[in-house]
């Protein structure tokens, strides 16, 4: 039966965010609003769960994707209805690509606010379509909560597997909303489910066949953008040397961080990926690279066979050219396949003399300091402490780490949004990261900046160091075929002329203007050992950060072979 009276409806409200409690969920991230009171109450209320209070809607769903990355669990968001739930939507298709589990609780009108032009209303049933792995719309609030911990925990569940991803719960709430102050606090009835960790293990006839078919010729390893954990960095260096083939592995792979990185896995994969030659076999994991080259060498080796092997139902192979396809643990596959075999002599060291040539480029290029973003990266990288949260924004940023970064000498969180690869949410994000692993560093470009630029508000709670690396506009752009349009400045460049330390004068955080790498490093020092937040800015001359890429990626001449990258720097 359907109640009106405010303290059936936070009740109801009650045994919802019970139940999502029960099922995992210690995290809330809530935007103010009217209509959704009676959630906010009781997510504010509820001794399970830590929340946090985000005013844009936007930067709370990116803010609560960090929490979901830095602590691999999931996040509820609570919003009010109309267009605040559709601020959602980038953060959700994020979501929904990169696969972490969001539990999107939306207030809404009741049925008879439907369609009837009341104030603040909009059709929200099914709002994210195929972006959510289910949705739930419910009745309006009942005096019988008894299934509602049941359907949290399926909402859950959802959200975690097999293919994870965000889940949207539509929740109709009748006024009143604000119940009674005396209104004693609902009593907690969840009851605890515990997910238990599990690993998909292949077959013996299915490891049988990739066996035999890494048998043949010359074969190489590929670990894309996703981070598969340090149980799978460890097995999959020792498949490689094992096998004595060479691993490309992507930045945000985590594979290169590590002394033990060093021999099989490729410091810069990608300069490597645009001279190498076509294996005879690829074994694949993780998303798909960062870096054009390598999946440009991944189409040149189609039509041999390539294994990608992914613990998910939805693997990645967007170059379409894949043979077999395995739905398995990598860490325990490689563990499997971990036999040693036979190689051509030569073989894999005709790719580590292609990484190390790369390797004496990529420090000829960033041997001074004049600010650039390939020196910023491949020092800060080389330099954070230990297990560092890193968050490295879209577009040139993290293409300039995958580029100069090379190997680390120690594992580093590293971060980045490349399911549907955006600059929106990118500081949003970084905050999460910031909240849910004490501290972080997000290194971005200045649209990337300006694009999520309330979510600097978040740095009077949350001890984020802000890297700007400023080249005056989209740089990502130079090393495009849209550089070469009349209309280039107008309408990719975009220039903004925003006046950073003003930005980061509002909302109230220390700042820094590097005018070269070691400033702008020691700045970030500093800021690590800060309680609040700080912006670090780097102004950066576009035509030497164009000069020194192009140079990086050109090819050597036969009869050019440099080995002093102090020297290669002073012929430039």
């Amino acid at each position: 039966m359907t109640c009106g009276d405010a303290e059936t409806t936070f009740r109801w409200a009650w045994a919802l965010l019970d139940g999502l409690v029960g099922a995992g969920v210690r995290r809330a991230v809530i935007s103010p609003g009217s209509r959704s009171t009676p959630l906010t109450l009781a997510a504010l209320r509820h001794p399970g769960l830590t929340t946090h209070m985000v005013l844009d809607e936007r930067s709370a769903a990116f803010f609560a994707l960090g929490l979901v990355k830095a602590e691999a669990a999931p996040v509820a968001v609570i919003a009010t209805s109309g267009s605040a739930v559709a601020n959602w939507f980038p953060a959700v298709t994020e979501a929904n690509m990169g696969r972490w589990p969001l539990i999107l609780l939306s207030a809404d009108r009741p049925p008879e606010l439907q369609d009837c032009g009341a104030n603040q209303t909009m059709d929200q049933i099914g709002l994210f379509g195929s972006h959510v792995r289910a949705f739930h719309h419910l009745p309006p609030a009942e005096t019988e909560t008894g299934w509602l911990g049941g359907l949290a925990a399926r909402a859950v569940a959802a959200g975690q597997g097999p293919l994870p991803g965000p889940v949207h719960l539509n929740i109709p709430l009748r006024e009143p909303l604000v119940p009674p102050a005396a209104l004693p606090p609902a009593r907690t009835m969840s009851r605890s489910v515990t997910p238990l960790a599990s690993q998909l293990r292949p077959t013996a006839d299915a490891v049988a066949a990739i066996q035999s078919l890494l048998s043949s010729g010359q074969g190489a390893i590929l670990c894309g953008s996703d981070d598969l954990g340090v149980g799978f960095h460890e097995a999959v260096m020792t498949l490689g040397e094992c096998r004595r083939v060479p691993v490309f592995a992507d930045i945000l792979s985590g594979v290169r961080g590590g002394a033990a990185s060093g021999g099989t896995v490729l410091a810069h994969p990608d300069q490597v990926a645009r001279t190498a030659p076509a294996a005879d076999w690829v074994l694949r994991f993780g998303g798909a690279p960062i870096s054009r080259a390598m999946t440009d060498w991944l189409g040149r080796c189609g039509g041999r066979p390539q294994v990608v092997v992914s613990a998910h139902p939805r693997p990645a192979d967007p170059v379409g050219v894949a043979s077999h396809v395995i739905h398995a643990d990598p860490a325990t596959l490689c563990r499997m396949l971990a036999e040693p075999m036979a190689t051509a002599p030569g073989w894999r060291e005709t790719f580590l003399e292609l990484d190390r040539q790369a390797e004496w480029k990529a420090a000829a290029a960033c041997a001074d300091d004049i600010a650039f973003e390939g020196t910023l990266l491949r020092r800060l990288l080389s330099g954070l402490p230990p297990e560092t949260a890193l968050f490295l924004g879209n577009s040139l940023t993290v293409r300039a780490a995958e580029w100069f970064a090379g190997r680390l000498p120690h594992r580093l969180r590293l971060f980045g949004n490349r399911g549907v690869s955006g600059i929106d949410g990118n500081l949003s994000t970084a905050f999460g990261l910031a909240a849910g692993c004490g501290s972080a560093v997000a290194v971005v470009g200045d649209l990337a900046l300006q694009h999520d630029l309330t979510a600097l508000a978040l740095g009077r709670e949350h001890r984020l160091v802000v890297v700007v690396l400023d080249n005056g506009g989209g740089g990502i752009f130079d090393h495009l075929p849209q550089a070469g349009l009349p209309e280039y400045r107008q309408a990719w460049l975009m220039p903004q002329g925003l006046s950073i330390p003003a930005a980061a004068q509002a909302f109230g955080l220390d700042y820094v203007r590097a005018g070269e790498i070691g400033t702008a490093l020691g700045a970030i020092r500093a800021a690590l050992d800060h309680a609040g937040s700080s912006v670090v800015h780097l102004p950066i001359d576009r035509t030497v950060s164009l000069n020194r890429c192009r140079e990086f990626h050109s090819l050597y001449d036969q009869g050019d072979r440099v080995h002093d990258p102090v020297a290669a720097l002073s012929r430039r």
